[in-house]
Formats: C-alpha cells, structure tokens, sequence
C-alpha cells in the first residue's frame, strides 16, 4: 500500500518538470517572435520607402520649402550641398535631407550632414544632451554607409557654420524649420553671415502640412487651425522616398566626434546631475522599435478614460 502511495507523486513530480521546461522556454520563443515581427515590420518599411523611388526621382512638392536668402540660385561653380541638421535628428523620413540629396544629385556634387552643438540651450539637462548625442551618433552611422559625411560643429551656427560652408565650397545649404524664438533667429543669423552667393532653404520636415502653408497668420485657437490643416492633407500626407548611397564622394576628411565622450561631455555647460534615463533608448531602429510594440489601444485617446493618458512610451522617440 505505501509503495502505491509513491508513485503518483513520481508521476506528478516528472508532470510538473516538463510543465516548468516549457515555462522556461515561453519568455524565449516570445522574444523570437518579437524580434521575427519587428524585422518584418522594418522590412516593410523600407520596401515601401523603395516603392515610392529614390530622393531623385520622387516627385517632390517644392511648397514644402521657403527661400530664407533672397537668391535662390547655385553658384556655377561649387563642391558640395549641406543639409544643416537642426530640430529633425533623422536620416530617412526627413524631407529636408531628401531635398538637399535631390538638390545634390542634379548638381553632381558631394552632399555633406553637419550639427551644430551648442554648449547650453534652455533648461535642457544631462538626460536630454545624452539621449540627443547618442541618437546623432547612430545618424552619424547610417550616413557614413550612404556616403554621406557628417560633421559635428561646436558652437553657435552664426559663428561655425559659414566657416564650414566656406571651407568645403558649399554651393547651397538646406535646414530644417522650428518655431521656437531662438532656433528662428539662428537661421536668421547664418543667412546673414553666408557668402553672398550661398541660398540657404528652409523645409518643414516636421509638419505633415508646412507651417507656412497651413496659415500665414498667428492662429489663436486649435478650432481655426484644425480645418485648415485638414484641407491639405490629401496633398501631404504621402509616402517617403528613399534617402539613397550617395554616389558623388567627398574628397574632405571628417574624424569620428563622438569617438572621445568625455571631451564632449566637458564641452557642455548643463547640469550633470540630472542622470540618462533607461526605458527611453536613442536612435531610429529604437523609435521603431518602440513604435512597433506600443499597444495601439493606447493611441486612441478618445477613448474613456484615456483622452489625458500620456503613457504611450512614443514622446521621446517622437518629439526628438
């Protein structure tokens, strides 16, 4: 009879083995799947970026960009085009890249990335100085295989930029737009300071709908600036093209600026003890990773009780 007692506890112990081998595997078959669903997920991304062409051969709409100088035109002779990299910190996706590369691709002539880190702006801290670094780091990255260099300048635009444009022979330079006071009086600033035959174009690559299409006058009340958004939307919100290898090289030499952090952190005068975040990770493939495991459920801030929710987890990627 005690013999008889003891087996069934053999059996449920041998039962109960197997059901916490299979527990054990379920965390890693789970992580499989995730990373099977966001390579498939990036995939189609790209292919549709592909689908719609290259940076040359897109259609591109011009109201997308405004004349900041009053010439428009190249000078006949020059080595380059930049793209002054300002408030979108990205390489694909960003319509002001993918015009400087169009404008660069017509003119035959190598397309140079620069960013201009200034030591302190506003309130921003340690916390918000890293995660921006570290994302151009991996921008750096993803354009040196295009082939398209990029420099970090230090200092305010006004007083490295047109060095910059003078030393490489830049024929023309495109930026990005902010409404913000001071970013507004930098590019202000460095159309002033350009040579004279050097345009400098500003394209909304933030906005679906460009600002200075959307209104030409300060709206006052998101009830008259909705509709007016809405009436443009069928002829902006499109497709990206490709931002593609770049096939005119540059001659000139650009050193890793991020290869030494501790130089660059002490060029920064921002508080320090305001320490980085962990859940927040830098760079595009992490903003698409976030993007694609965010619950879709919790975008729909109409829903009841979710209208003031901010707990997406797609601010950073989004706002950065």
């Amino acid at each position: 009879m005690a013999g008889k007692s003891k087996a069934p506890e053999k059996k449920a112990s041998s039962s109960s083995s197997k059901g916490t081998a299979k527990e054990d595997d379920a965390p890693a078959e789970k992580k499989k799947k995730e990373v099977e669903d966001f390579d498939g997920f990036n995939a189609r991304i790209r292919e549709q970026r592909k689908s719609e062409g290259s940076s040359q051969t897109f259609k591109f709409d011009k109201s997308r960009c405004r004349m900041i100088t009053e010439d428009e035109n190249l000078p006949a002779s020059h080595s380059g085009v930049l793209y002054w990299m300002s408030r979108d910190q990205r390489v694909q996706d960003n319509w002001a890249l993918i015009y400087a590369q169009r404008l660069a691709l017509k003119e035959k002539v190598p397309l140079f990335v620069c960013f201009c880190l200034v030591p302190k702006f506003l309130q921003a801290t340690l916390r918000q100085y890293a995660f921006m670094l570290k994302g151009l780091r991996s921008v750096q990255k993803e354009l040196v295989d295009l082939n398209i260099p990029f420099s970090l300048l230090f200092g305010e635009a006004k007083a490295v930029l047109p060095d910059f444009v003078k030393k490489h022979k830049i024929g023309g330079v495109v930026t990005d737009f902010s409404p913000l006071r001071t970013p507004r009086a930098w590019v202000d600033e460095v159309a002033k300071k350009l040579p004279e035959d050097v345009p400098l174009c500003q394209v909304d690559a933030h906005n679906i709908v460009p600002v200075w299409v959307t209104s030409e006058k300060l709206e006052y009340a998101a009830r008259t600036i909705r509709p007016k958004i809405h009436k443009h939307l069928p002829d902006y919100l499109t497709e990206f093209p490709d931002v593609i290898s770049h096939p005119h090289k540059s001659s000139s030499k650009f050193e890793n600026p991020f290869k030494n952090w501790d130089e660059l952190m002490a060029f920064l005068k921002i508080d320090k003890t305001v320490g980085e975040v962990e859940w927040a990770k830098p760079g595009t493939a992490e903003a698409f990773q976030t993007l694609r495991s965010c619950d879709v459920s919790k975008l729909d801030f109409r829903s009841a009780g979710q209208r003031d929710d901010p707990d997406s987890g797609l601010t950073a990627v989004l706002e950065a």
